[in-house]
């Protein structure tokens, strides 16, 4: 039996519902379990031969109606919940509006502001490659990961900052995110993913630390903004998710496929922050692998965040 307790930090506003939506926002374990179940399998994905294999591996550990009860348990140390909300509107130009579309159509939204939790995790009959997957999807959730609506677009960002029970220091600059990184992401990967995971096309960069989460949120949020704005022809922009309208009298687009684009606020030392970024592609559409554009200006996005311009306003 093994026994870790990670100690989180919500970087950013998350929209995340409780039993009443639109009365607060609450932290529970299921979407804590999904979003770790997430990572566990973007990062698996190279050590199977097909999705078969990797979902049974899956469910051994972390559980199914067929597989029985998770061999992960996992307690949050108290419960979070607030009844904070975002009244002000945002305007259609705003990068809050780019990275949080849809967040403010039905009015006020609670949210949960920032603050630490922590997350205690017994990991029973587990052998040793076991445990080590779950270590790295706790780490990598922590470094690039979020809860709650608009998660891959900087809202709901999460930190690791502690991890009880394992080795872990929490990045304080862009250098050590980057070596974090390259530690869970780096070495041989297969060339491409039927769905979300680490591939040879993977990529991820940070830009320059910033005094607070505020100012990292809204830095990263201008440049995603503009980047978006900046992409021609327009159809190209699919690559950052569908559906998509491209505009007035364009043809939109209504297939449905999430972002391989995450945006990441991280927290530093000193109540410092680091905007952080991972393109993360895989097959685009089940009947259409190919990402629009080819994926550039999202790899581009993700290139250019530590570029020696990058720190001046715009």
């Amino acid at each position: 039996m093994n026994k870790l307790t990670a100690t989180f930090r919500i970087v950013t506003p998350m929209f995340l519902g409780g039993a009443e939506p639109t009365q607060e926002a609450e932290l529970r374990v299921p979407s804590v379990k999904g979003a770790l179940r997430f990572w566990w399998r973007a990062l698996m994905w190279r050590g199977v031969r097909d999705v078969g294999e990797l979902q049974q591996a899956e469910a051994s550990l972390f559980g199914s109606s067929e597989s029985g009860q998770s061999r992960v348990l996992m307690r949050l140390e108290k419960s979070i919940v607030s009844g904070s909300k975002v009244t002000e509107q945002w305007s259609p130009a705003s990068w809050q509006r780019y990275t949080g579309y849809g967040l403010r159509d039905k009015g006020e939204r609670c949210f949960l502001p920032a603050c630490d939790w922590k997350l205690s995790l017994t990991a029973m009959r587990c052998a040793d490659a076991e445990i080590e997957s779950l270590l790295g999807a706790l780490k990598l959730f922590g470094l690039v990961g979020g809860l709650g609506s608009r998660a891959r677009k900087g809202w709901g960002s999460t930190t690791l900052i502690t991890l009880d029970g394992a080795s872990w220091q929490c990045p304080a600059n862009a250098d050590a995110w980057r070596d974090a990184m390259q530690s869970l992401l780096g070495g041989k990967l297969p060339s491409s993913a039927p769905f979300t995971a680490a591939t040879g096309k993977t990529s991820w960069n940070a830009g320059p630390i910033q005094a607070n989460a505020d100012k990292a949120q809204r830095w990263l949020g201008e440049r995603y903004r503009d980047s978006v704005k900046a992409i021609e022809p327009k159809a190209s922009r699919a690559q950052f998710g569908l559906p998509r309208k491209f505009g007035s009298g364009a043809t939109p687009r209504m297939e449905r496929r999430a972002s391989p684009l995450f945006l990441h606020i991280h927290s530093g030392g000193d109540g410092k922050a680091l905007p952080c970024a991972l393109w993360l592609p895989a097959d685009f559409l089940e009947k259409d692998k190919a990402i629009p554009g080819n994926g550039d200006a999202g790899r581009g996005f993700v290139e250019a965040l530590n570029a020696p311009n990058a720190s001046n306003p715009r």
